[in-house]
Order: structure tokens, then sequence, then C-alpha cells
């Protein structure tokens, strides 16, 4: 069994990853390409009527033309990149087949064009390959070895002078595919980090304050349902003054992570400042549906914590809101905090959301 081809490192962020396949299409490029091909081929034929060398370069234009299709029609498929590589791989093998039958020919402007194809193939196949070099290099190995291997077999000093000068180029050009990879994956990792760390809690690795409004007010212009928790941690400033604030924090970490068990990746959920948290549930949760995952996150945060060598026992209180025509982030967040304070008043440790007629008013 032949082992899968990793073509984009599965470990980067999906952001990253889609990024880089993205770049994969680069259909003006790939137009530009398939035009000049184009050309080349009815120069080729008007100028040597071989009908090997136009065939060979045709074939190439309706290749070029398939891959364009195909990116169109299957980019977000699984299929998508396998069939790049063995797309990639043909159009090399075409293009050295080109540049043999030149040769072959002995004609001088037959030659010029299939180089000036070659040429063009080998940089855009480079610069797309900063984005996945598993699909570049086999491509551009298969133009070069194929080149090396003819000029080998055609016995000649200066043919064989021709295969030395190939082979370096094969090795530059691979050296530059993996360079240019590392700096456009280092660019975007980096843009990445900077993104979500301007919406990110430091502490905790949620969400924060700004990233939560953002979606929430987003979620609201849809018009899509919207059922906020505000969540309040009960008896967390007697650990911060018993035990300190380096405790705290790591009270304050695991209580994320006890939040995110509760739930899974459909909801969003942040940390808002201090001891508050919140959670804007998915668009098919209902107040019942998020009033029972709200008593699960009660439920969790009640058992004992152990923060270093200490075990600590906290609690939360919870208020829920259904977001009503005319909400705001603002006014949805207030409404899901009029019913935390009802908790607290009447003596916390559980939740509290709006009736069905509010909700539904």
């Amino acid at each position: 069994m032949l082992p899968k081809i990793q073509f984009i490192d599965p470990a980067l962020p999906h952001s990253v990853a889609r990024s880089l396949q993205s770049t994969l299409v680069a259909e003006r490029f790939l137009v530009t390409y398939l035009l000049a091909l184009t050309v080349i081929s009815t120069a080729l034929w008007l100028k040597t009527g071989d009908v090997v060398i136009t065939s060979l370069a045709m074939s190439n234009v309706v290749l070029i033309a398939l891959r364009i299709g195909f990116s169109k029609l299957c980019s977000s498929t699984s299929a998508y990149l396998p069939i790049l590589l063995a797309i990639g791989v043909v159009a090399a093998a075409q293009i050295a087949a080109l540049i043999v039958r030149a040769f072959s020919l002995g004609d001088d402007v037959a030659i010029a064009l299939v180089a000036l194809a070659a040429s063009a193939h080998l940089s855009g196949v480079t610069i797309r390959g900063a984005a996945a070099p598993a699909l570049a290099i086999p491509n551009v190995s298969t133009l070069f070895a194929l080149l090396i291997v003819s000029a080998i077999a055609a016995r000649g000093f200066y043919y064989w002078v021709a295969a030395i000068l190939l082979a370096l180029h094969w090795i530059g050009t691979l050296q530059l595919i993996n360079m240019m990879h590392g700096r456009v994956r280092a660019q975007l990792l980096a843009e990445y980090h900077m993104a979500r760390s301007a919406s990110t809690d430091a502490l905790t690795g949620l969400a924060n304050r700004a990233a939560f409004d953002g979606v929430l007010t987003e979620r609201l212009a849809s018009g899509a349902i919207a059922v906020v928790a505000m969540i309040d941690l009960d008896r967390f400033k007697a650990v911060n003054d018993t035990h300190g604030h380096d405790a705290g924090d790591e009270l304050l970490k695991s209580v994320a992570t006890r939040i995110l068990a509760e739930l899974d990746d459909r909801h969003l959920v942040a940390r808002l400042g201090g001891d508050e948290f919140a959670v804007l549930f998915d668009v098919a949760f209902g107040v019942a549906d998020a009033s029972r995952a709200a008593e699960r996150i009660v439920l969790a945060l009640e058992r004992p914590f152990m923060i270093a060598t200490n075990s600590v026992t906290i609690g939360a209180s919870i208020g829920l809101a259904a977001a009503v025509h005319g909400d705001s982030a603002r006014s949805l967040k207030r409404r899901a905090d009029d019913r935390l304070y009802d908790v607290k008043r009447g003596g916390r440790g559980h939740v509290a959301y709006e009736s069905a007629a509010v909700s539904a008013a």
C-alpha cells in the first residue's frame, strides 16, 4: 500500500492551510499561460509543419484548459490535490517531449519557442510550489529528469555538458521551491498569530470580548437565532485572596477547559474579563437546548479543582437570553446579565433564562 502524500502540512491552522491551497489555483497566470501556449502551438505549426511537435503543443493547451476547469469545479474536493499532481507531471512530460522534438528537428525558431514554454512552465510551478512543494517537486523533477536522460542518450560532448547544467538547474529549482515555501509559510503563520492574538484572551486561549461581540453582531445582523449565556464564577475572589493571583490564573484556565469540555466546536466560548465568561450557542440551539448545556456547565464547575497542591471549590451562576427583533449585541448581553443577577440574588449556582413568552416577543 502506497503511503498517503501530505500535500499541505496537516498540523497547520485551518485558515493557513486554506490560504496555501488557494494559491494553487493561480487562475490569471494559467489563463495567460494557456493563451501563450496557443500562440506557440500555432507558430510551431506555421514554422515547422511538423505534426508531432504541433500535437504535443496542442495537447498541452488542452491539458492546461482542463486544469483551469477542474480547479474551478473541484477545488474543495478530496481529489483536487492528487489530480493536480497527476496533471502537473503529465504537463511536465509533454514540455520535455516538446523540447526533445524541437532539437531533433534542428529548427532554431522551434527551439526558442519551446524554451519559452518551458521557462513559463517552470516559473509558474516554482511560484505555486511555495504553497505545496509536494506538488511542485514531482513536476519539475519529471521535466528535468527526462531532459537529462535525453541529453545523455544523445551521446555528444555538448549534450553531456547540457545534462550537467540541467542537473545543477534542477537542484537550484528544488532549493528555490523549498526556500519560498518556508518564507510563505512563515509569513502566513505570523499573520495568523497576529490576528489570533487580537481576538484571543491571552490567559485562557478563548475568544476575547471584542471577538465575541463581533461574532454576535454578525449573527444578529443575519437574523439567525442567537442565544447567549453569561457566566460568572462564584467564590472566585476567595481563591485569589487565599492562594494568590497565580492560583487564580490557573483556576481560570481550568474553568475554560471544563466549559469547552461540555460543549462542542459549534459554539463560541469567550472570556470577557476577570471571572466573567460567555457562550454564544450555535444557531441550532434554542433556549431549551442552551439551558440544558448551561446546567451541565454549572455541574462541571461545581466539582473541585486541583490548583497546585490545593483543592478548591467554586461554582458558577449563569444567565441566558435569546435575541429578539431589534436586539444589539449590547442589549442581548445586558438581558442575559439581568438573568445572571437574578441567579446571584437567588442563591447562586444555577441557571436563569427568559420565559418562552419573553423570548418570542
